[in-house]
């Protein structure tokens, strides 16, 4: 019986690793990924801390289009018309994780020696998140359209930080480091919502050999780049952040979309997909 064609599906975050960490561009990664939706070589999936309500802004610059997406560091699926994840067809949003309501309940009910070290983005006018963020004010208002997850900046010591997490996981919510922020979700990760997209492939492409790719550059991305068959860590412009010592994890040549785009050619070209010229 003859091998399988390839038929991988590429997890990628997004701010510090598809888009610049600085301009928030694509380029010149967005020609790549064009190339491979156009040709249905694979497919890329969105995998990142923002909202839906971004993701929905970003993607026709970025060329994904509308695809399965993980927002909010893998509290939520959304699946567009005509995947049928599941039962339907229908467009679904699938919550992993805690919902945003709960978090801020949570929140506000801790005590005030913690409660005074958090400025999260339900705090913030969307002004105070461009500030924050460099996001302009549109943006900023998309980012704050949570469905499942608070990002938060601390000004707390290490020690306080730990009595948060303690806290914080009696209600059963924990604390996760993202590039610039620290988040506060329920116990959905993006390695979980990434085996489950995964598993909707391998049911849907029979004929395909279903491989997973991940990139990422921040600890939040850590777990789900060495649960993927191919992990690759993205570094920032100062260096890398994360290190692996899993031997399917590698660490791209440069950082941002230009990384993204060589740490792609290359594992295309060992699993002998071939790429066409631009």
């Amino acid at each position: 019986m003859p091998e399988s064609s390839p038929y991988p599906l590429i997890f990628t975050d997004l701010d510090g690793t598809l888009l610049d960490h600085n301009s928030y561009s694509a380029k010149p990664a967005d020609v790549l990924i064009r190339r491979i939706i156009d040709e249905s070589m694979g497919s890329v999936i969105p995998i990142t801390s923002k909202t839906r309500a971004e993701l929905r802004s970003l993607q026709n610059s970025v060329a994904i289009g509308e695809t399965i997406s993980v927002t909010e560091n893998g509290s939520v699926i959304y699946v567009p018309p005509g995947y049928s994840l599941g039962q339907t067809s229908d467009p679904q949003v699938i919550l992993l994780g805690t919902g945003y309501a709960e978090i801020l309940d949570r929140i506000a009910s801790l005590p005030k020696a913690l409660r005074l070290h958090i400025r999260g983005f339900a705090d913030m006018s969307a002004a105070e998140v461009s500030d924050a963020t460099g996001l302009g004010i549109d943006e900023s208002m998309l980012a704050k359209e949570r469905e499942a997850s608070e990002p938060f900046l601390w000004s707390g010591s290490d020690e306080a930080l730990e009595e948060l997490r303690s806290v914080m996981a009696e209600g059963n919510i924990r604390i996760q480091r993202g590039g610039r922020f620290y988040h506060f979700t329920g116990h959905a990760t993006k390695e979980q919502a990434m085996a489950r997209i995964k598993t909707f492939f391998i049911e849907q492409k029979t004929d395909y050999e279903v491989v997973s790719i991940a990139l990422g550059d921040g600890p939040n991305d850590l777990g789900m780049i060495e649960a993927a068959d191919f992990g690759t860590i993205m570094p920032n412009p100062s260096g890398v952040t994360i290190r692996s010592s899993k031997p399917h994890v590698r660490t791209a040549a440069a950082p941002g979309p230009e990384g993204w785009v060589m740490a792609i050619s290359e594992l295309f070209a060992e699993l002998g997909i071939i790429l066409s010229e631009s």
